[in-house]
Protein backbone atom coordinates (compact mmCIF):
# COMPACT_ATOMS: atom_id res chain seq x y z
CA UNK A 1 0.00 0.00 0.00
CA UNK A 2 1.25 3.50 -0.80
CA UNK A 3 1.99 5.96 2.01
CA UNK A 4 2.02 9.72 2.15
CA UNK A 5 5.70 10.64 2.41
CA UNK A 6 5.62 14.44 2.16
CA UNK A 7 3.22 17.37 1.97
CA UNK A 8 3.74 20.93 0.78
CA UNK A 9 1.95 24.21 1.08
CA UNK A 10 2.38 27.04 -1.40
CA UNK A 11 1.54 30.65 -0.58
CA UNK A 12 2.57 34.10 -1.82
CA UNK A 13 3.25 35.12 1.80
CA UNK A 14 5.40 32.39 3.41
CA UNK A 15 6.69 34.76 6.11
CA UNK A 16 3.10 35.37 7.31
CA UNK A 17 2.42 31.62 7.12
CA UNK A 18 5.50 30.95 9.25
CA UNK A 19 4.51 33.45 11.95
CA UNK A 20 0.92 32.17 12.13
CA UNK A 21 1.59 28.41 12.07
CA UNK A 22 4.76 28.71 14.16
CA UNK A 23 2.67 30.37 16.89
CA UNK A 24 -0.30 27.98 16.51
CA UNK A 25 1.57 24.65 16.43
CA UNK A 26 5.13 25.43 17.48
CA UNK A 27 6.47 24.55 14.03
CA UNK A 28 9.95 25.69 13.03
CA UNK A 29 10.95 26.56 9.45
CA UNK A 30 14.37 25.79 7.99
CA UNK A 31 15.40 27.44 4.68
CA UNK A 32 16.24 24.92 1.96
CA UNK A 33 17.25 24.71 -1.71
CA UNK A 34 18.28 28.39 -2.14
CA UNK A 35 21.79 27.42 -3.25
CA UNK A 36 20.74 24.50 -5.43
CA UNK A 37 19.58 24.11 -9.01
CA UNK A 38 16.03 24.72 -7.74
CA UNK A 39 16.99 28.16 -6.37
CA UNK A 40 13.63 28.10 -4.60
CA UNK A 41 12.10 30.11 -1.79
CA UNK A 42 11.46 26.95 0.19
CA UNK A 43 11.41 26.00 3.86
CA UNK A 44 11.32 22.60 5.56
CA UNK A 45 8.54 22.56 8.18
CA UNK A 46 9.73 20.94 11.40
CA UNK A 47 7.93 19.75 14.50
CA UNK A 48 9.98 18.59 17.46
CA UNK A 49 13.08 18.62 15.26
CA UNK A 50 11.48 16.25 12.71
CA UNK A 51 10.84 17.32 9.10
CA UNK A 52 7.10 17.02 8.46
CA UNK A 53 6.49 19.01 5.26
CA UNK A 54 7.49 21.86 3.01
CA UNK A 55 6.54 25.49 2.46
CA UNK A 56 7.14 27.24 -0.85
CA UNK A 57 6.61 30.78 -2.06
CA UNK A 58 4.14 30.67 -4.95
CA UNK A 59 5.35 31.98 -8.28
CA UNK A 60 2.49 34.44 -8.63
CA UNK A 61 0.90 36.76 -6.14
CA UNK A 62 -2.37 34.84 -6.11
CA UNK A 63 -3.91 33.37 -2.99
CA UNK A 64 -3.73 29.60 -2.49
CA UNK A 65 -6.16 27.46 -4.45
CA UNK A 66 -8.22 24.57 -3.17
CA UNK A 67 -6.24 21.41 -2.61
CA UNK A 68 -5.47 18.91 0.10
CA UNK A 69 -6.40 20.18 3.55
CA UNK A 70 -4.13 19.43 6.50
CA UNK A 71 -5.83 18.64 9.84
CA UNK A 72 -4.07 19.15 13.16
CA UNK A 73 -5.24 17.41 16.33
CA UNK A 74 -5.92 19.81 19.21
CA UNK A 75 -6.97 19.21 22.81
CA UNK A 76 -9.45 22.13 22.88
CA UNK A 77 -11.16 22.92 19.57
CA UNK A 78 -12.82 26.14 20.73
CA UNK A 79 -9.54 27.47 22.12
CA UNK A 80 -7.89 26.65 18.80
CA UNK A 81 -10.58 28.57 16.91
CA UNK A 82 -10.22 31.58 19.21
CA UNK A 83 -6.45 31.50 18.66
CA UNK A 84 -6.94 31.38 14.88
CA UNK A 85 -9.01 34.58 15.06
CA UNK A 86 -6.62 36.27 17.51
CA UNK A 87 -3.73 35.60 15.13
CA UNK A 88 -5.52 37.07 12.10
CA UNK A 89 -7.08 33.93 10.62
CA UNK A 90 -10.73 33.24 9.85
CA UNK A 91 -12.99 30.37 10.89
CA UNK A 92 -14.56 28.67 7.86
CA UNK A 93 -16.56 26.01 9.73
CA UNK A 94 -17.12 25.90 13.48
CA UNK A 95 -17.26 22.64 15.48
CA UNK A 96 -18.93 19.93 13.44
CA UNK A 97 -19.70 16.41 14.66
CA UNK A 98 -18.95 13.52 12.36
CA UNK A 99 -21.36 11.21 14.19
CA UNK A 100 -20.90 8.06 16.17
CA UNK A 101 -17.73 7.86 18.26
CA UNK A 102 -15.69 9.83 15.75
CA UNK A 103 -14.13 13.23 16.29
CA UNK A 104 -15.31 16.81 16.01
CA UNK A 105 -13.64 19.07 13.50
CA UNK A 106 -13.51 22.68 12.34
CA UNK A 107 -11.81 24.42 9.41
CA UNK A 108 -10.11 27.79 9.15
CA UNK A 109 -8.10 30.04 6.84
CA UNK A 110 -4.72 31.33 7.92
CA UNK A 111 -3.88 34.99 7.12
CA UNK A 112 -2.38 33.94 3.74
CA UNK A 113 -5.59 32.14 2.68
CA UNK A 114 -4.38 28.57 3.28
CA UNK A 115 -7.25 26.39 4.51
CA UNK A 116 -6.54 23.93 7.31
CA UNK A 117 -8.54 21.89 9.77
CA UNK A 118 -8.42 21.04 13.44
CA UNK A 119 -10.05 18.12 15.17
CA UNK A 120 -10.46 16.78 18.63
CA UNK A 121 -11.80 13.63 20.22
CA UNK A 122 -15.28 13.57 21.75
CA UNK A 123 -14.94 13.81 25.52
CA UNK A 124 -15.56 10.61 27.48
CA UNK A 125 -19.04 10.38 28.86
Amino acid sequence: MSQIVWWEIETPAPEVFQRFHGAMWGWAFEPAFADTELAADYWIIKSGGKSIGGLQRSAGNTRPQAGTRLYVEVADLEQGLREVQTRGGQVERFRTALGGDDRWFATALDPTGVSFGMWTAHPST
